[in-house]
């Protein structure tokens, strides 16, 4: 039978993956539930300036992702 996701094979590859489970892991409900407060943070709710963290969190993993493959390539 066939795997149908692919393990990483390099030290760039696995930091990828985990940074990735970090951020999807921000985002859970026991997380959200901590974060899920009546306080303002930068003049937001608190789970909306979250939600900006997460997105920038992505974006940010996103970018590592692209900078270490381009890393891979020129070599």
């Amino acid at each position: 039978m066939r795997r149908s996701f692919l393990l990483p094979t390099s030290w760039r590859g696995w930091c990828v993956l985990v940074c990735f489970a970090l951020v999807i892991a921000a985002g859970l409900w026991p997380v959200i539930e901590l974060v899920n407060r009546g306080g303002l943070v930068f003049g937001l709710p608190a789970l909306v300036t979250w939600s900006y963290v997460i997105l920038l969190g992505c974006c940010a993993v996103m970018a590592l992702g692209n900078l270490l493959i381009r890393e891979i390539d020129d070599e």
